[in-house]
């Protein structure tokens, strides 16, 4: 796993993602033979109400310290989102090997937010527009699903895909370690970006 991708795990595991990184899409030949056509560098997904709570010791939620998500993140919090990402350490951008049917088939069903029956539509959304929505009737409970691209260059909007900036996520990671020392500064972080950064800090 390389460095970029590390970094955006730590910064989707403190916004309240769950994740899995470099996912083969495998394919079978046409002499019955299966190869690795591409991987999928980091799939997210975060339930809408996930938080990182901690409690303070006095009864009752309102005395609780929760802590802040990125905004440019988080921007909906009554859905299930659901982010295929590619991570460049140079120009931030989507790969066609992403967009491929095989590899979103492989994201949407490893997640298992997708009926079966809405497979092919929900596959054309994201590869035309980058987003594909699907309601509660649909899935269960409102669902967001993106493509989205991790890299150099400013953060917004792209034709057929969402970017980050991977300086706007080192500065958000430094900036919550910042904020939270005083609450971190007890625990052990597992994760190896974070572990590090919280170790200099309490070694300052």
């Amino acid at each position: 796993m390389n460095a970029g991708v590390r970094l955006v795990q730590s910064y989707l595991y403190l916004n309240g993602y769950f994740t899995v990184s470099e996912l083969p899409v495998i394919r079978e030949g046409r002499g019955g033979e299966f190869r690795e056509v591409t991987d999928l560098d980091v799939l997210a997904v975060r339930f809408p109400r996930a938080e990182y709570v901690v409690p303070r010791g006095r009864p009752g939620i309102a005395d609780d310290l929760r802590m802040k998500c990125d905004p440019v993140l988080v921007e909906d919090r009554t859905v299930v989102d659901v982010m295929i990402c590619e991570v460049k350490e140079g120009k931030a951008r989507v790969n066609d090997s992403l967009r491929s049917p095989e590899a979103l088939h492989t994201a949407l069903r490893r997640v298992g937010c997708c009926p079966e029956a809405l497979m092919d539509d929900t596959v054309g959304a994201l590869r035309s527009q980058g987003e594909a929505r699907l309601s509660a009737a649909d899935a269960g409970i409102p669902t967001r699903i993106r493509l989205v691209a991790f890299g150099s260059g400013a953060t917004g909007e792209r034709n057929g895909y969402e970017v980050i900036s991977l300086k706007h996520v080192a500065r958000f990671i430094e900036e919550h370690l910042d904020r939270y020392h005083h609450v971190l500064n007890p625990a052990d972080l597992g994760d190896t970006a974070l572990g590090i950064l919280h170790l200099l800090r309490k070694l300052r």
